[in-house]
């Protein structure tokens, strides 16, 4: 009965410690990680050293695929580079499987007795090691608790019904199969499966072969489960968990019918169990074939990547607010240039404007298929952070004659950002007046159309400047008479007589902010 406790205990410490170590890992998968992820991107070999490196320091297949998901979404990795680290970053995250296949208990002991005398003298509280005692800490538990479910694993030996219960299951492949898989689905973890199909074949529980179908299970619900818990998502961020799938089942499908057909050549070496070095042999031996698993898969999606892409996006295309919101011409590397970069952040807010007057067709038309205003505005709000964010860190690098070009550029895109503001307030309030398409509404709504659409159309040229600074010239004193009438007429309700007085100064401060901007447009020109 001790032994169960003490394998119940243990396997409670070791999970414990494994989801210390993913929360002491995240800083340092933060800002300074991501901006050397988004560099190593200059070729493949390096990709996969980077995607290697993130896994071994996330620990964690969906850990690691959801920092790739927000670099895509920062537009700080192109969309195929993150593809490619992050079907490596499963074999960095190998290491913990090799450390499981050795006995490192005492060295569990070591890492605690560190922590604590860390604790003891206040080194684990100062800014520049708390990262490293937490990290110490989360092993010093993986470790002792693996060592313990070792030991208590042998206590299982003596209990007649799970014996009988692992050698029926190690006698059929596909059970093995789906116990891997079924546990791997709910520790959302191939490798801790894997460490424990170990602890099972050091301790004579089920045989090497069984282990490494589970292992094969493991691997394949490691990626299954990514796909479950981002079912919620869609476009680019839909694609990289699916892709990472792909990458697990890969694997699979390359090394699964070897091991079935030549199984004698993943046991490359013979071992006795009951020595110490003939466990390490053992363990170390599972820990290989799972490494050639993980190398095995991002091997085979690379050389078919030319094919699952399209594929990729024809399951999961990418909806028109998740491309609304992302950058299309600015780029990191492209800050190193000032002679390009200006005109990459100029296209940027070009093409945020152009999408200005799409803010009133949920007003003008009756048509379902409009994107709603709030996704709408929160997906150009979101680039026009982008691009403000951008100009920051443009106006940090050294500058000559550019500095002023980059300061009327951040002037412009807070003008961008106000006239985004005042859009969403006026379909707002206009939207929720009775009868918005008729009268006073209805004539506001189509004339600030047509001002967007003409400013529009100022992107690709000037012609029409002239007769759109005349159609948002200071209308002041028309709109005070159309509010005095309103405030004058007490026919109409006084709701709706309060949501048109708004709504005029809204579209008073729209035409003021559109004519600022042009004015900018035209001294910059």
């Amino acid at each position: 009965m001790l032994g169960y406790i003490s394998s119940m205990a243990g396997l409670g410490l070791f999970l414990t410690g494994l989801s210390f170590l993913s929360a002491s890992m995240r800083p340092l998968a933060g800002k300074k990680m991501r901006q050397i992820l988004s560099k190593m991107t200059g070729n493949y070999f390096s990709m996969a050293l980077a995607g290697t490196m993130l896994g071994a320091i996330t620990q964690s297949t969906s850990g690691s695929t959801f920092v790739c998901m927000g670099l895509v979404n920062s537009g700080a990795l192109k969309f195929k580079n993150a593809l490619n680290i992050a079907a490596w970053s499963s074999v960095g995250g190998s290491l913990l499987v090799f450390l499981a296949s050795i006995d490192i208990r005492l060295g569990g002991f070591v890492l605690i007795a560190v922590v604590g005398l860390a604790n003891l003298f206040n080194v684990g509280r100062a800014e520049k090691t708390k990262y490293l005692v937490a990290i110490l800490f989360a092993l010093g538990l993986l470790f002792v608790g693996l060592g313990m479910v070792k030991e208590g694993a042998h206590s299982l030996n003596d209990s007649k019904w799970v014996v009988e219960f692992i050698e029926f299951a190690s006698e059929t492949t596909l059970i093995c199969f789906i116990i891997g898989l079924f546990f791997s689905l709910i520790t959302q973890s191939a490798s801790t499966v894997t460490i424990i199909a170990i602890t099972l074949v050091l301790s004579g529980i089920i045989p090497f072969e069984a282990a490494v179908i589970m292992l094969f299970g493991a691997n394949t619900g490691s990626g299954l489960s990514l796909v479950l818990i981002t079912s919620h998502l869609s476009g680019a961020q839909k694609q990289i968990a699916f892709y990472q799938f792909l990458t697990k089942f890969g694997g699979l499908l390359l090394i699964l019918p070897a091991f079935i057909i030549f199984p004698s050549l993943f046991k490359f070496y013979i071992a006795n169990p009951s020595t110490l070095a003939g466990k390490v042999a053992i363990g170390f031996q599972i820990s290989v074939i799972y490494l050639a698993l993980q190398i095995a898969g991002a091997v085979m999606v690379t050389l078919f990547q030319s094919k699952i892409i399209p594929l990729l996006n024809k399951l999961y295309p990418e909806k028109e607010e998740e491309s609304l919101g992302k950058p299309k011409f600015i780029y990191a590397e492209a800050i190193e240039d000032p002679d390009i970069v200006i005109s990459l952040v100029k296209k940027e807010q070009e093409r945020l404007i152009s999408t200005l007057s799409k803010y009133l067709e949920p007003l003008r038309t009756d048509e379902i298929e409009h994107m709603p205003v709030s996704i709408r505005h929160e997906a150009n709000l979101q680039l026009a952070n982008e691009i403000k964010q951008f100009i920051d860190e443009i106006s940090h690098h050294e500058l000559g004659k550019e500095m002023s070009d980059v300061l009327q550029l951040q002037s412009y895109n807070e003008a961008i950002i106000a006239l985004l503001e005042s859009l969403n307030n006026f379909t707002n309030t206009v939207g929720a007046t009775k009868n918005f398409k008729e009268g006073l509404s209805g004539s506001m709504i189509e004339s600030l159309h047509l001002v967007l659409t003409l400013m529009e159309e100022t992107l690709s040229g000037d012609e029409n400047t002239d007769f759109l600074m005349e159609l948002t010239s200071d209308k002041g004193q028309l709109m005070d008479n159309i509010r005095n009438t309103l405030l004058s007429e007490t026919s109409i309700d006084i709701n709706i007589r309060k949501s048109l007085f708004v709504s005029t100064r809204v579209f008073e401060r729209i035409l003021w902010q559109i004519r600022q901007m042009l004015n900018v447009k035209t001294q910059n020109e």
